[in-house]
């Protein structure tokens, strides 16, 4: 064959068929192949379960619009009519909180005025939610509905409130949603005439309810105020006649000069206090010398209180006594000359005594008077401290009666008021509510009734379509979930965190001859370049068709080799989870490939129990392993060339033995495969399943290395993470896996 056409018939089949690992794929980061991976893997499910999505999202849909058809067969169109009006207050509570503002800010000016009138206008007191409930309550409706009952029996209060609509006309401002006060009132129904009835009623009902219940509201407000003002005026009278006393009694009208006035009266009478006292301790003094003078007959005294008076008197004594001092000398003392001084002489000191009795008596009268008028002025002052000491008292319940009498006025002033507007509101009937917009059925342009419940069809089949193809990509995504098995070389690799050796393909050719039931040998042949350097040689395959695979087992044995390049793989097993995964095949080719290149390889089929190998190649099997092992037989009787590979040797099983596992770990299996290592390059091993048999586990743990075959869309995750759990925890080495039967 022409290099060329090889060479570019090698170059198109990798690029139409093979997915296989390279060096630099074992060597990728597993950052970057998540990355990739998670993208191909939702990519992988949708076109793997393409089918399920489809045929679940189309049975959905199918189902899901025939439920919206048969729905909108049955769907009823209806129209709708509406009034509008202008809401007032119930309560004349707004109009008098904006008189109450303005009587009680007189100084207001016009600016200040409008800015009332534009709060008022954009903060309505009515609350209109709540409205919106009362008019649409039980209490309210019924008598309502019992009049509309008269022509239609079977209208409830259900009916009404459910199809009944209350709501506030908007507007926008600045970019905001501003209120007004008018109400739209709107009825939906499918017959135009009962709606148009249905209108006028409630109208007229509502309009007679609102008058009543404004009415009814004004009353109680004036009933209220009525009860309220007779205490509120007998308190106002009180206060007065309280605050007319204090005022009496503290002059308060001008409380700060009283006060002052208060401060100078007992300053006076503290002044005086002590000239009193002054005069007293004097007086008091002087009577007691005057009084011990009295008891020891001295009555010389007397001349101190009033000499004008008494000075004849004490002249006369001083005569007399000078008088008695000069007869002595010349009379006896029982004479009568000196008899008659004596008698002279005491006579004077006895008048004198009268008289010192007498001014003692006024000095002691005197001394009772100043006591008497220290007392008075004590009183007085005691009386003035006493005032001043309740003067702020005083004054703070002068102020908080006047206070509350402020307090008082003010609220009787606005009970007054709001009784003169209650009276003229209760008076005004026609001033709460008013029609705006007669009740009348909505229309469109040219006059027909514009029906409010239209069919959404359209939009319900397409949110059907949608929902349908979610759930079918819900569903299998699901699918895909519940199916533990591997769709693709990266899941494999992702879940078992070992490298990828290699992607075997599935060959077309090799597919149909399968299925004829015809065995299919390896058509592998080794040719040499006319150079004859074995570094030339190459692989090339009968069957173009059968190239990809052949191709595959190449970039395997390269990579296995790849692994350890210092210390080459001479001994290899092939292993799998379970059975019929083609770890065989795999074996198989794997040997011819390394053959091929110039390596002499003995390819032993240790799986005594089901043996194969002998099968795929065309040989007997009546000499093998098994007889070796149990028998004198010598290797070179045992051991089979290919006829068309020089280079491939072949041990089978041999016959079945009642006990493998005993044969397995004997010595005499050991030698062998030592032997085995000094007659070949490469040595490689097909064992049984690793899951239940102990055979691979044997033969695992005296080779170089252990690949795992997967098989595509068979193997399970569980069991394959199983497997190499138990091989991890014998300390194997497992060089990695390969992803078998890959489309």
């Amino acid at each position: 064959m022409d290099k060329k056409l090889l060479s570019s018939l090698k170059n198109d089949l990798n690029g139409q068929y093979l997915s296989v690992p390279s060096a630099n794929y074992l060597a990728s980061t597993p950052a970057e192949d998540d990355q990739v991976l998670d993208m191909n893997w939702v990519l992988a499910v949708v076109k793997r379960r393409l089918l399920v999505m489809g045929i679940v999202a189309v049975s959905i849909a199918t189902l899901s619009g025939s439920f919206v058809l048969r729905a909108a067969k049955k769907s009823i169109t209806e129209y709708e009519g509406k009034f509008t009006v202008l809401a007032e207050p119930i309560t004349a509570d707004d109009r008098l909180s904006k008189l109450f503002v303005q009587s009680q800010n007189n100084s207001l000016g016009i600016t200040d005025l409008n800015k009332i009138k534009s709060s008022a206008e954009e903060g309505s007191s009515v609350d209109y939610q709540s409205l919106s409930r009362v008019l649409k309550s039980p209490e309210v409706l019924l008598p309502l509905v019992k009049n509309l009952q008269k022509k239609y029996p079977n209208f409830d209060y259900k009916n009404l409130n459910n199809r009944l609509i209350i709501q506030r006309v908007t507007f926008l401002r600045d970019g905001k949603q501003g209120g007004t006060k008018l109400v739209d009132i709107s009825y939906r129904d499918r017959d135009p005439k009962r709606i148009q009835y249905v209108l006028d009623e409630t109208a007229k009902y509502y309009l007679e309810y609102i008058d009543k219940e404004r009415l009814r509201v004004s009353k109680q407000s004036i009933d209220f105020i009525a009860r309220q003002m007779p205490p509120l005026q007998q308190k106002v009278d009180n206060l007065q006649q309280e605050l007319q006393i204090l005022r009496v009694q503290y002059n308060f009208n001008q409380p700060e000069l009283r006060s002052r006035s208060l401060s100078d009266q007992i300053d006076s009478v503290a002044n005086r206090r002590l000239e009193v006292q002054g005069q007293l301790a004097e007086s008091r003094l002087q009577y007691e010398s005057y009084k011990k003078r009295s008891l020891t007959g001295d009555y010389r005294w007397i001349v101190d209180i009033s000499p004008k008076s008494y000075e004849n008197l004490i002249g006369k004594v001083n005569e007399i006594e000078s008088q008695v001092a000069l007869s002595s000398t010349q009379f006896y003392e029982n004479s009568l000359p000196i008899q008659s001084l004596r008698e002279k002489q005491q006579s004077l000191r006895d008048l004198m005594k009268r008289e010192s009795d007498t001014v003692l008596l006024q000095m002691q009268s005197q001394l009772k008077q100043l006591e008497a008028r220290e007392q008075v002025i004590t009183n007085s002052q005691n009386s003035l401290q006493a005032k001043i000491t309740q003067m702020p008292q005083a004054q703070r319940r002068y102020d908080d009666i006047q206070l509350q009498l402020e307090l008082a006025k003010d609220t009787l002033k606005l009970f007054i008021e709001k009784q003169k507007t209650l009276q003229l509101d209760a008076g005004q009937i026609d001033g709460s509510w008013q029609i705006i917009s007669k009740p009348q059925l909505i229309t469109n342009e040219n006059g027909d009734l514009y029906p409010v419940t239209e069919k959404p069809t359209r939009r319900h089949l397409a949110i059907a379509i949608v929902i349908s193809t979610l759930l079918g990509i819900a569903i299998g995504f699901l699918v895909e979930v519940l199916n533990t098995v591997f769709h693709t070389p990266e899941e494999i690799k992702s879940a078992t965190k070992r490298p990828l050796l290699g992607v075997i393909p599935i060959a077309k050719a090799m597919k149909i001859k399968s299925r004829r039931g015809e065995r299919v040998p390896a058509q592998f042949t080794s040719v040499t370049s006319n150079t004859n350097s074995a570094s030339l040689k190459r692989i090339i395959v009968s069957n173009s068709k059968d190239f990809p695979v052949i191709e595959a087992f190449h970039y395997l044995y390269t990579n296995i080799q790849l692994l350890n390049a210092e210390h080459p793989i001479s001994s290899l097993t092939i292993t799998s989870t379970l059975k019929g995964e083609g770890k065989s095949t795999v074996a198989l080719y794997l040997a011819k490939t390394a053959s091929a290149v110039g390596k002499r390889v003995l390819l032993v089929d240790a799986n005594m129990r089901v043996p194969q190998l002998h099968t795929y190649l065309g040989l007997s099997n009546m000499k093998g392993l098994s007889n070796v092992l149990s028998s004198d037989l010598s290797l070179n009787e045992a051991i089979q060339r290919l006829p068309d590979d020089e280079n491939l040797f072949v041990l089978t099983a041999g016959t079945i033995p009642p006990d493998p596992i005993k044969l397995l770990s004997s010595k005499k299996m050991h030698y062998l495969m030592e032997q085995f290592l000094a007659l070949f390059d490469l040595v490689i091993y097909d064992t049984p399943p690793l899951m239940g048999l102990a055979d691979g586990h044997l033969l695992a743990s005296q080779t170089d290395g252990t690949v795992l075959i997967v098989k595509i869309e068979k193997t399970d995750r569980g069991l394959v993470n199983k497997a190499l759990d138990q091989l991890n925890v014998a300390d194997f080495n497992v060089l990695g896996v390969v992803a078998n039967g890959v489309k």
